[in-house]
């Protein structure tokens, strides 16, 4: 995919090193993260799952409860709890770690949807790009899915929705926050559920979140060529013709340098 969007990049004459920029206007610079706290303020309250920093000290009243750094992608640190006992135990392992966490409630709904779109270039009010796809976890209960967990597998279904169902659900993802790449998980008790605006929001992936549709299995690696030619291009083009009217920020280099110290600072807490 890197070097497609590249290739697609220098053909039509912009700088692959700008899609950092493409959500910009939600980077926090002095935390140096997309922070999943502030993203959440920009969901609606009927969407929206109880989620706070955790001091360590708040007790929920009903499970399970997941606790997740500020700032990951692909589930990364993200930890279940389903009782009082696992929470603290959780703390325990966190307590040196300059990481700061959330502790979200978990979602009433049953079934997981990620939900990927790329907004069109020439109109705002368009996507480009838009796929639905489910996240089937059938070992666990309250799994947290991610491409890291071997139990779960992903199979899209964008095909099986009209073109009104899908233009349905992209206006109201669009209430989330008008991003020009994003990837939001949300939990509903079926399709047409989902459809019909009853879901809640997991969680808003906005730096280079992956078309995740891609990890179906029923995909050939034709289809999966085609899918990344036509996606990196329509990524191009919005990375080509973004609003740069509030100026850029150092993203990449903030985030990179995030990323080393919480290596860094796992490395010795694994030795230790």
């Amino acid at each position: 995919m890197i070097v497609t969007y590249i290739i697609d990049c220098i053909r039509i004459g912009t700088k692959p090193c700008k899609v950092f920029q493409l959500n910009a206007w939600q980077f926090n610079r002095q935390k140096g993260i997309f922070s999943k706290i502030e993203i959440d303020q920009n969901i609606p309250e009927r969407w929206r799952l109880e989620q706070r920093h955790d001091d360590r000290e708040f007790i929920p009243e009903q499970w399970p409860v997941f606790v997740k750094p500020e700032w990951g992608q692909n589930a990364c640190g993200v930890q279940r709890a389903d009782d009082l006992t696992e929470l603290m135990h959780i703390r325990k392992h966190q307590s040196n770690s300059k990481v700061r966490y959330l502790i979200q409630s978990g979602s009433p709904e049953s079934r997981e949807f990620e939900v990927f779109s790329i907004r069109h270039h020439q109109d705002q009010n368009r996507y480009a790009v838009f796929t639905v796809t489910e996240a089937i976890n059938e070992s666990e209960c309250n799994p947290v899915n991610s491409v890291n967990n071997g139990d779960t597998r992903y199979v899209e279904i964008t095909d099986a929705l009209s073109q009104q169902n899908c233009m349905q659900l992209w206006e109201m993802v669009n209430q989330l926050g008008r991003y020009n790449i994003s990837r939001a998980s949300l939990s509903a008790n079926s399709v047409e559920a989902l459809l019909t605006g009853e879901f809640h929001v997991i969680e808003i992936n906005l730096f280079l979140p992956m078309p995740i549709n891609l990890l179906d299995q029923k995909y050939s690696a034709r289809n999966i060529f085609d899918f990344v030619r036509h996606y990196m291009m329509c990524l191009a083009k919005v990375t080509k013709y973004r609003d740069q009217s509030q100026g850029e920020k150092p993203v990449f280099t903030k985030i990179m340098t995030y990323n080393r110290q919480n290596k860094i600072v796992n490395f010795l807490r694994a030795k230790l």
